[in-house]
C-alpha cells in the first residue's frame, strides 16, 4: 500500500501491511516488533515475552489456526554461508576467475549487472571505500576465507545505518562462553576488518559477538541460481523463536528471502511459539541423537515435553530391546548424563557405556552400508529389529533410506516394479506416517516428505491392482484420493516455499501427478485447488488436524 504511514514511526511510504488485519502498516519488521504489545493493535498472533530459562520467546496473543502464517520477517542481513569459493556479492554465482571488479571498491563481481548501488554488495562496498584496500584473490577454484567477513560486515555496516534493526540483532545471544577453544576462521575474520579493511571502528568484542550471533541464529534460507553455494539470512523475529523436538510451526524462505512462519498444528492463546531447529530428516531421532546434537551446535540442554518423555509421545523412537527378558525396553531411568538405562518389563538394567557402545556400533553399519543397495538395507534392517524397538529411529531410518530408493534407483522404477516392491515402500511411509502424528504432527516437513513418498507408489500400486482384478472400481477410486490427498498436502505445505527450491519444485511435481491423478479417476479440479497455493499464495487454514 504505497503512501502508507508506518505506525509507530511515521515514516511515510511504508508498504510492510499487517497480514492479520491490513489495518496498519510498518517500514519494516523492526517496527512491527515494536508494535507487538500495543493495544491499539491487538491483532497481531504474538507476543514477545521474557522468561529467565530462555530469554526472549514468543508467545501466541489469540488461537491461532494451522495453517496460518504468523509473521513474515525482514532479514538484517543475507550472505554467503561459511568458507564459499569466490562469488559475485550481488547474485551470489561463482566466479570462474577475475570477471569484472566494482567500480566503486574494487572486489570481483559477475558482470556490470550486478553493479547495483541498491543491491546487497552497497554494505560492505560503502565501507571498503573508506580506506579502499586491494582485494586481489590468487585461486578461483578453492574457498576464500575474505568471504567469511562479508555476512559480518553486512550486520555491523546496520549499526550506523540501521540501528534499530541493529539493535534487535544486537540482543540475541551469541554463545561465546560455550566455544572451547579460538576458531581459525573468526581469528581470520577479523584480521581481515581490522588489518586488511583498517576497519577499526568495529571492535575486535562486537566482531566476535556477531560472528557468534550468525553461527548461533543464522538460518540457511537457499542456494545460488547454480545451487553451488548456500545462502544465510539473520531474522529479528524468527530468531527469537526457541526450539521444542515437537515444535508448532515451520520456517521458510520466499522468493524475496524474507523468512515465513507458518502453524503446523493449531496453537492456543498463551501457548509458546516453537520451531524445530533439526533438519526434518531427524524429527524422528530419538533423545540420544538429539540431546548431545543441540547442545554442540546450539548450546542448550532442551526441556521440552517431548524430551521429558523417555517414551517420545509413546512411539519408543529412543527403546533398545531388552537383552535379559527379550520382551521389555530399556529407557533411561532419568534426564543426568550418563544414568542407566532400565527395562520397563523386568527391570533388568544396563549400563549408559553398553548402551552407548551398541548405538555407535549399529550407526557405523548404518553408515557402512551403500545407500543405493536395497539389499544390503533390508539385511541391516532386520540385524537392527533385534536390538531396538521397531520404531527406534534407527530402523526407521534404514526405512526412510530404502524408501527413497524404491521408484528412484536404477532398476526400481515404479512402472516396472513388481507389487511386493511398491508394497514395502507404501508399509515402510505408513510406519514413518505413525511416527510423523506423534512427533511432528500436522502441516509439517516431516509429513510433506513422506506424503510425497507414499503418493506416486499407492498410485502404481492401486492401478496394478485394478488391471489385475485384485480390487473393485470403489477401492481404485478410493485409493487415488488417498493418493490426492497426499499430494494435496505436499502442495498446502511445500507450495509456498521460495522458487527453485527442492521443497517448491516437489510441490510443483506433486501437482502434476495430482493433475493426472484427477483427471483420470477423480474429476474435482484438483489442479485448481493446488494453484491457489503455487500461483496466489492462498493457504488452506486448518481449526484441527484429521488427516
Amino acid at each position: 500500500m504505497g503512501g502508507d504511514v508506518c505506525v509507530v514511526c511515521s515514516q511515510p511510504d511504508s508498504c510492510f501491511t499487517c497480514k492479520t488485519c491490513f489495518s496498519v502498516s510498518y517500514c519494516s519488521t523492526t517496527c512491527q516488533v515494536k508494535d507487538s504489545n500495543n493495544e491499539h493493535h491487538q491483532c497481531l498472533p504474538y507476543t514477545i515475552l521474557h522468561e529467565d530459562r530462555c530469554g526472549r520467546l514468543l508467545m501466541a496473543s489469540r488461537d491461532i489456526s494451522a495453517g496460518e502464517v504468523l509473521f513474515n520477517d525482514i532479514p538484517g542481513a543475507v550472505g554467503p554461508d561459511n568458507n564459499p569459493k569466490p562469488v559475485c556479492l550481488t547474485c551470489y554465482k561463482r566466479l570462474p576467475g577475475l570477471v569484472y571488479r566494482c567500480r566503486h571498491c574494487s572486489w570481483p563481481l559477475c558482470s556490470p549487472f550486478c553493479q547495483r548501488d541498491d543491491g546487497p554488495h552497497a554494505r560492505e562496498c560503502q565501507l571498503f571505500q573508506i580506506h579502499s584496500p586491494r582485494f586481489n584473490i590468487e585461486d578461483y577454484t578453492k574457498s576464500c576465507a575474505w568471504y567469511n567477513a562479508i555476512m559480518v560486515l553486512r550486520i555491523c555496516w546496520l549499526k550506523d545505518n540501521k540501528p534499530e534493526t541493529w539493535k534487535l540483532l544486537d540482543m540475541l545471544m551469541d554463545h561465546l562462553e560455550d566455544q572451547k577453544e579460538e576458531s581459525k576462521r573468526k581469528n581470520g575474520v577479523i584480521d581481515f576488518i581490522h588489518n586488511h579493511c583498517k576497519l577499526t571502528q568495529f571492535t575486535e568484542k562486537e566482531i566476535r559477538h556477531v560472528m557468534g550471533v550468525i553461527d548461533t541464529n543464522a538460518y540457511i534460507i537457499g542456494e545460488n541460481p547454480n545451487k553451488d553455494v548456500d545462502l544465510q539470512g539473520l531474522f529479528p523475529i524468527t530468531s527469537i523463536l526457541n526450539h521444542s523436538c515437537t515444535s508448532n510451526t515451520i520456517c521458510y524462505a520466499q522468493d524475496d528471502f524474507t523468512f515465513a512462519c507458518r502453524a503446523v498444528v493449531p496453537i492456543k492463546k498463551g501457548e509458546e511459539i516453537t520451531t524445530n531447529y533439526l533438519h526434518y530428516h531427524y524429527h524422528f531421532f530419538g533423545l540420544s541423537y538429539r540431546r548431545p546434537e543441540l547442545s554442540e551446535y546450539w548450546h542448550f540442554n532442551c526441556n521440552c515435553t517431548r524430551c521429558k518423555d523417555y517414551t517420545e509421545g509413546g512411539t519408543m523412537s529412543d527403546a533398545v530391546v531388552c537383552t535379559e527378558c527379550q520382551e521389555g525396553r530399556l529407557m533411561p531411568l532419568n534426564m543426568s548424563r550418563g544414568a542407566e538405562w532400565v527395562c520397563g518389563t523386568c527391570y533388568a538394567s544396563q549400563d549408559y557405556e553398553k548402551v552407548k557402545h551398541a548405538l555407535n556400533y549399529y550407526w557405523d553399519l548404518i553408515e557402512e552400508t551403500a545407500k543405493y543397495d536395497i539389499k544390503a538395507l533390508l539385511e541391516l534392517l532386520s540385524k537392527l529389529h533385534r536390538v531396538f524397538d521397531e520404531n527406534h529411529y534407527y530402523p526407521l531410518e534404514v526405512k526412510r533410506r530404502i524408501i527413497e530408493n524404491i521408484g528412484e534407483t536404477k532398476g526400481y522404477e515404479y512402472e516396472d516394479l513388481a507389487e511386493a516392491w511398491l508394497e514395502k515402500k507404501v508399509n515402510f511411509c505408513r510406519d514413518h506416517l505413525r511416527i510423523q502424528s506423534k512427533l511432528a504432527p500436522g502441516l509439517s516437513e516431516y509429513r510433506a516428505y513422506i506424503s510425497n513418498h507414499i503418493a506416486e507408489p499407492l498410485y502404481w500400486l492401486a492401478k496394478k491392482r485394478y488391471l489385475e482384478k485384485k480390487c473393485s472400481s470403489k477401492d481404485l477410486r478410493k485409493t487415488m484420493e488417498e493418493v490426492a490427498q497426499h499430494l494435496l498436502l505436499v502442495v498446502q505445505i511445500w507450495g509456498p516455499y521460495r522458487k527453485r527450491s527442492t521443497e517448491r519444485l516437489t510441490a510443483e511435481k506433486a501437482k502434476e501427478l495430482l493433475e493426472m491423478v484427477d483427471d483420470k479417476y477423480l474429476h474435482n479440479n484438483l489442479g485448481d485447488r493446488a494453484d491457489e497455493v503455487l500461483i496466489n499464495n492462498n493457504l488452506k487454514l486448518y481449526r484441527s488436524i484429521h488427516f
